[in-house]
């Protein structure tokens, strides 16, 4: 049998002897050094903390909480807040809402819900229709013209209930309910996108945003008033009162964008 050669110890790593054998002093004064890094380190934190602006205090919101007494043809009657509503939602969540009619008869409801420190208070509006006995047939974005050029983004839901118009019959009501979110200096017609707008913001440019929420609806009574408008001219009512009333309650700092 072939033997293996001997291992010459001259020849061999002693490394981990050496690491073994470390020297009291110098090991002490590594010691030292890291302390300091950790300290100075720990300094650093202390002071970007408090010089930092306190990213949980909720930044001003981009709307105006005032809707105006008159959007185009229509005149607004101010609309008290359920105590439901009162109940349900943190103490310093502000409200406006209004009810406009005109000349004919036409009625448009616009509110604002605008959250406080907690953001339990906003949420996607169609959240609560089921609730209030309305099925969502659909829903998208479409875009509204301003009086001001502008164009806003907006989310479109299309919705129904049944509704008995005489003992026994029993017809299907459709309404339209437009919504979009404001922020600080920016709108979304999306939930998704302002979550993911609140994180990056949060993180990245110590902003906190205090959401608000606008919806503007309206009921097509096309075949339960006469001369009622259809859907597609109830549409249009919406969008000429959108562009009517949004310059009125966005900031002039907040941008429309998709």
């Amino acid at each position: 049998m072939k033997r293996l050669p001997r291992a010459n110890p001259a020849r061999m790593n002693t490394s981990s002897s050496s690491f073994l054998e470390t020297d009291p002093v110098k090991g002490s004064i590594a010691m030292g050094i890291r302390a300091a890094v950790v300290l100075a380190l720990v300094g650093i934190v202390i002071a970007v903390c408090l010089n930092t602006p306190n990213i949980n205090v909720p930044s001003e919101g981009g709307v105006i909480m005032q809707l105006p007494e008159t959007v185009g043809s229509f005149v607004g009657k101010s609309m008290e807040i359920t105590p439901v509503e009162k109940a349900i939602l943190p103490p310093d969540t502000q409200f406006a809402r209004m009810n406009y009619k005109n000349f004919k008869g036409e009625e448009v409801n616009c509110q604002i819900v605008l959250s406080g420190g907690e953001k339990r208070s906003i949420h996607r509006p169609e959240v609560c229709l089921p609730g209030q006995g309305w099925t969502k047939k659909s829903a998208e974005v479409i875009d509204v013209k301003l009086d001001d050029g502008r164009v806003l983004p907006v989310m479109k839901l299309v919705i129904s209930r049944p509704v008995e118009v005489q003992p026994g019959v029993r017809k299907e009501l459709t309404g339209l309910f437009l919504y979009w979110f404001v922020g600080k200096n920016s709108t979304t017609p999306y939930h998704w996108q302002r979550i993911l707008r609140s994180d990056l913001d949060r993180v990245f440019h110590n902003v906190n945003h205090r959401w608000a929420y606008v919806i503007v609806n309206a009921n097509v009574l096309d075949g339960f008033v006469p001369g009622a408008k259809n859907q597609e001219e109830t549409l249009d009512m919406l969008k000429k009162f959108i562009g009517d009333v949004a310059p009125e309650l966005l900031k002039p700092e907040v941008k429309l964008n998709k």
